[in-house]
């Protein structure tokens, strides 16, 4: 037969059960039927190749996955050779080999005597798991007996040694992941739970026991019904999800991309809803088996350690008290009656074990005894003030509060005695911006709080340190941290949601009223400090002033920065940089300082004309003289003043003062540092431009700053009456760091920046479309509608543009160009970029120098910039 027929019958065998796929059969026999479609193909091709006399000497076995019979689209078909003794029948096996290659399917293959599978497996842990889930497909009988006998022997790998070896890979394969199960875009296969977790059960399983079938492992007592109801469903579903990764991919694909999610979900049947999506809905469901699948994976393996490992050995055994002690390391109940007698004691145990380090886990019994009674927790259990007491206890407890909280998450009693964090537990949030689910958020940011406490931290947080460590009641930013997002996948505003929770729940385990409106107002208004540093002028005092008022305490300035820090630093690590934290920083101190100050305001307009009285006396000791003291000045508005301390403001505008623009424009590049001389290196690059204005001269500098690879996270643009202008950039690289000393671009900024803006004023450089670089392929999956909002406050001397859209290469030097070609002036920009969403703000004014307030001008703007932006997001994936 020759090899375009026998591909014709797997392309046909392959729709066939891709067909059945989508219609929804059982994934177990789809797996079944397109292993038996290749055990055909290869033994017909083996009968073809190979003589009778020579196929009594060798025989052929499927290893690995095709070995358990589970072959999925983009799966390898691996086989193992066997053969009596090296060098027989060599010809006939090479053009079996090539047979299998014209397949055009990836097929591994080796060829072994037994004596070299008995030294391989030895010496490779992966070879040996391989031929122990051996699948014979044609071949001599002796000889497979033969290969049985010496893969049976109990000195070849003995069960302690194999699972001791199988527990330390699967430990270095969740670290690879962070052993965090609850990624972005998890593997199917290898990531925490995943279905490598389920192989390394039955592996164990299979040689310790001599077999990996469910139902007798189920017979032998060594899972429950619900375990082995777990491991199927589990199995299955993730089974499943493989399956139609490989269709949709065309190819082997394990991880869960974006794209590929949305597309299960939907043929899945998961329909989005006012509160939530379908994918979410569907994550959710995938994170809900993988916990399960992973409490499984622990209980069985901790059970075979008992048994296998710890054996005949007398355990250390320490009494606790009446209803529990501590076997080794391991907490236990002292009857199987515990729970049932004394329902509290589901929340007992882990004060219990917060209060002792020896306590390193619960045994596997006692898991399953927590499982067994999680219907006690019930409301009549909620309100019971024991175990109200309890669980503040737990809050206060001095060691691993969140590894008690995990645990708690974990085995589900956290979601049972919290009916609201269990509705976000698996909760994912479809963005880049969140790296984790919404209880896996939930208790990063628990850990970061109490991490603040440690003198390891003063270096890198130390606001934060101060702030809890002033901190008297610690468990009120806790309950806090625990409620901040707990409104989340409901619709509406989720702080407000939260709020009206924390409430109930602080209410209920009888918080005082100014404790209880402390958290209230700690998950309402958890966002805004961050909020005002990123979008407001932090350095205006007016701004200061309206969120001291909103503060009210320096008490409620230390909970709030702390819950801020954290929650940054839980959302997504990289969003926790130096300028940030200057931002942060500032904001904290100027509002500690309004919170002190007798006087309850600090005067605006007279802060203003002491600095300014401060700068022009500096210009003076530079040899500024009067004829041109005026013109300089100009170069400075009342922001300006509020931004810089006399001395910066005196440095530059003398710079500006001596540079003639006829020569060209003038470009600095200097450090920012912390308003804490002590807190170290620079926290963000600052870029001054001085130069004659152009309709576009904002556009040719971003321009030029993005070639570089730098990212503008605020812009002021000044321009004075006779055409200078003075335009101040904040920028960062990639790792969100201020530029080295010693980097090469630091040196170039300058000579880029003025050739760009002298390409832009001869009309040589124009970007050849308006939108920006390509996409990557995650910000493309991530697409956010670009939304544009334009408004002008009374009084104000320039307009507010909002944009929020997907985040891409070259963006802003794309909404430069925008600007451009409306006629729109940028006074001021502050650049927020939130995982593939930006948020930037913008100053502007129109081609008269005035706000922009006209209706129609209004509309043109925004619904130009959003049909702009969107359509530049679909073009460029």
């Amino acid at each position: 037969m020759t090899p375009a027929i026998l591909r014709a019958r797997i392309q046909a065998a392959d729709a066939e059960l891709a067909e059945r796929f989508w219609r929804g059969d059982l994934i177990d026999d789809l797996l079944a039927d397109r292993a038996a479609v290749f055990d055909e193909l290869i033994c017909e091709l083996w009968r073809t190749a190979l003589p009778d006399a020579a196929r009594e000497q060798m025989a052929i076995y499927a290893v690995g996955g095709y070995g358990r019979g589970e072959l999925h689209p983009g799966s390898d078909i691996d086989l193992l050779v066997l053969v009596r003794r090296r060098g027989q029948y060599t010809r006939e096996l090479e053009t079996f080999v090539q047979s299998l290659w014209d397949l055009g399917c990836e097929i591994g293959h080796s060829v072994r005597t037994v004596r070299e599978c008995r030294r391989e497996a030895n010496s490779d842990l992966t070879i040996a798991t391989a031929l122990y889930e051996r699948r014979r497909l044609t071949g001599g009988d002796r000889l497979d007996a033969a290969l049985t006998r010496t893969m049976g022997s109990s000195r070849l790998w003995p069960s302690k040694k194999f699972f001791t070896a199988k527990r330390d890979e699967q430990i270095a394969r969740h670290l690879a992941f962070e052993d965090v199960e609850y990624g972005l875009e998890p593997n199917i296969k290898s990531s925490p739970g995943g279905l490598r977790d389920i192989h390394t059960v039955l592996w164990i399983l299979r040689r310790h026991f001599g077999t990996a079938h469910l139902e007798t492992l189920l017979d032998k007592g060594v899972l429950t019904q619900q375990e082995h109801d777990w491991l199927v469903e589990g199995k299955r579903f993730l089974a499943s999800i493989r399956y139609g990764l490989h269709l949709l991919a065309g190819r082997k694909e394990d991880r869960l991309q974006f794209e590929h999610q949305r597309e299960l979900a939907h043929r899945f049947g998961y329909v989005d809803t006012d509160a939530r999506r379908g994918v979410e809905r569907f994550m959710q469901a995938y994170y809900g088996h993988v916990l399960a699948l992973r409490e499984v994976n622990d209980i069985v393996l901790q059970t075979l350690d008992e048994n296998i490992i710890e054996g005949r050995r007398r355990p250390k055994v320490t009494r606790l008290n009446e209803r529990f002690r501590l076997r080794n390391s391991n907490l236990e109940t002292t009857h199987d009656a515990v729970f049932s007698e004394h329902p509290e004691a589901l929340i007992e145990m882990f004060v219990l074990m917060a209060q002792r380090r020896e306590a390193t886990g619960v045994r596997a019994s006692t898991i399953r005894s927590i499982r067994d009674h999680l219907h006690l927790i019930d409301d009549s259990f909620r309100s019971e003030p024991r175990v109200a007491d309890l669980f503040l206890q737990l809050l206060r407890s001095p060691y691993l509060i969140v590894t008690q909280l995990t645990r708690m998450r974990r085995y589900g009693i956290l979601g049972r005695y919290l009916p609201e964090f269990g509705r976000i537990v698996g909760q994912m949030q479809h963005d880049l911006f969140h790296i984790y689910t919404v209880d896996a958020h939930t208790m990063t940011v628990i850990g970061n709080m109490r991490r603040f406490r440690y003198s390891d931290s003063a270096a890198s947080f130390p606001i934060a340190h101060d702030c809890v460590r002033r901190i008297e009641k610690i468990e009120l930013l806790y309950i806090s941290g625990l409620y901040h997002d707990i409104g989340k996948g409901r619709g509406g505003d989720h702080s407000t949601l939260g709020a009206v929770d924390a409430r109930a729940f602080c209410e209920r385990h009888g918080l005082n009223a100014a404790d209880t409106d402390l958290v209230c107002w700690l998950v309402q208004q958890h966002l805004t400090m961050s909020t005002i540093a990123q979008r407001q002028d932090i350095h205006d005092p007016d701004v200061v002033a309206d969120f001291a008022a909103t503060v009210e305490s320096r008490e409620r300035l230390d909970y709030l920065y702390a819950l801020t820090a954290a929650d940054i630093t839980a959302t997504n690590p990289t969003l926790w940089n130096g300028w940030r934290a200057s931002l942060l920083q500032h904001l904290y101190g100027a509002t500690r300082s309004q919170l002190q100050d007798a006087v309850a305001t600090i005067d605006r307009e007279a802060l203003i004309r002491e600095r300014r009285a401060a700068t022009i006396a500096g210009l003076m000791a530079a040899g500024i003289g009067e004829e041109t003291l005026a013109a300089t000045l100009e170069l400075a508005d009342d922001d300006f003043h509020l931004r810089y301390e006399p001395e910066d403001a005196a440095t530059l505008l003398s710079a500006c003062a001596a540079h003639d623009l006829k020569q060209g424009p003038l470009v600095l590049v200097r450090d920012l540092l912390p308003d804490q001389p002590s807190a170290g290196a620079a926290n963000a690059t600052e870029v001054l431009v001085h130069a004659r204005d152009q309709r576009d001269l904002f556009h040719a500098c971003v321009a030029a700053l993005d070639r570089t690879g730098l990212t503008v996270h605020r812009a002021n643009v000044l321009t004075a009456s006779d055409g200078r202008c003075l335009n101040a950039f904040v920028v960062l690289d990639d790792d969100g760091d201020a530029l080295a000393s010693d980097d090469p671009r630091r040196a170039a900024l300058p000579a880029s920046v003025a050739s760009s803006i002298a390409a832009f004023a001869s009309k040589s450089s124009r970007p050849a479309q308006i939108g920006g670089g390509r996409l990557p392929r995650s910000l493309k999956q991530m697409a956010t509608p670009t939304e544009a909002t334009l408004t002008t406050k009374a009084g104000a001397s320039s307009s507010r543009l909002t944009v929020v859209t997907t985040d891409r290469p070259g963006l802003l030097a794309s909404i430069g160009a925008l600007f451009a070609s409306l006629g729109i002036a940028v006074q001021g920009a502050r650049i927020t970029t939130l995982g593939n969403r930006v948020e930037d703000v913008f100053d502007v004014r129109g081609t008269d120098g005035r706000p922009i307030s006209d209706p129609a001008a209004v509309y043109e703007i925004t619904n130009t910039i959003r049909q702009v932006l969107d359509r530049a997001t679909r073009s460029r994936g």
